[in-house]
């Protein structure tokens, strides 16, 4: 339903594209490691110097774009996107960079609107993780398979067993296989909470203590597995969920 989002546009960008820029080297670096198995030095000098020295580049570069996205593109996104939801919330003007049409409720008190917020926010973040999990199940999947193949193989170089298993137990596979599955599951966790807690109604104090309590769950979730939403999925899966937000709203009087 967002009509239009500056947060994503100019920060969230630089994410994606370090994220992605990320990903490439990390494959590169993985086919280069394979491919320095198979090229001797004493027999072919010239090329074992190329691979090396473009392994070590890849490294390195790897290496510092991993650290400026996390130590300061990621932040800084995350930053802005928590100045809006306060500012929606509280009905006030933190950054000249508003969003226009990103959280949708029609409630004034500033904890209420928060508390619809985190679960507007939790509705559509759950929906896209579960998208982004199936298909690293499958890349997952056929990775396992293929390193479970070449372990198996008694005539595999012992280099190449190495080489194969430092890419599928690495950040890029594996671990970010794990981290999104455990960020669905807190997406849904607090989805959940938030939608009993507008169920039951309780007390003013108690509202607000369990609202501010998701809250802090649902952004300590997202900085705990470090993993950004995909922009591409958020655009084809909006007016979707953006339909069953409004069914939700509606049946919830918020």
């Amino acid at each position: 339903m967002s009509k239009s989002d500056p947060v994503r546009e100019n920060y969230y960008a630089s994410v994606d594209r370090a994220e992605k820029t990320a990903d490439g080297l990390f494959y590169v670096t993985a086919i280069l490691s394979i491919i320095s198995l198979f090229v001797e030095r004493a027999m072919y000098p010239l090329e074992y110097e190329i691979v090396q020295t473009s392994f070590a580049v890849c490294v390195i570069t790897l290496f510092i774009v991993g650290v400026v996205n996390r130590l300061y593109w990621t932040p800084r996104a995350e930053d802005k996107r928590r100045q809006d939801f306060f500012a929606s919330a509280c009905g006030v003007t933190l950054s000249h960079q508003k969003t226009d049409g990103y959280y949708n409720n029609d409630l004034t008190d500033p904890v209420d609107r928060m508390a619809a917020q985190v679960m507007e926010n939790s509705h559509f973040s759950k929906a896209i993780v579960l998208r982004m999990a199936s298909t690293e199940r499958i890349k997952v999947a056929t990775y396992g398979a293929l390193w479970f193949i070449c372990v198996l193989n008694r005539h595999a170089d012992l280099g190449l067993i190495v080489a194969a298993s430092q890419a599928v137990f690495s950040e890029q596979i594996l671990s970010k296989w794990l981290r999104l599955e455990w960020l669905r599951i807190r997406f849904e966790n607090t989805y959940d909470e938030m939608h009993r807690i507008f169920q039951s109604k309780p007390p003013t104090p108690t509202f607000r203590a369990q609202t501010l309590e998701s809250l802090g769950k649902y952004e300590t979730a997202k900085a705990t597995a470090g993993i950004t939403l995909s922009s591409s999925l958020f655009h084809k899966m909006n007016d979707q969920l953006s339909a069953e937000w409004d069914l939700i709203k509606a049946d919830l009087c918020i």
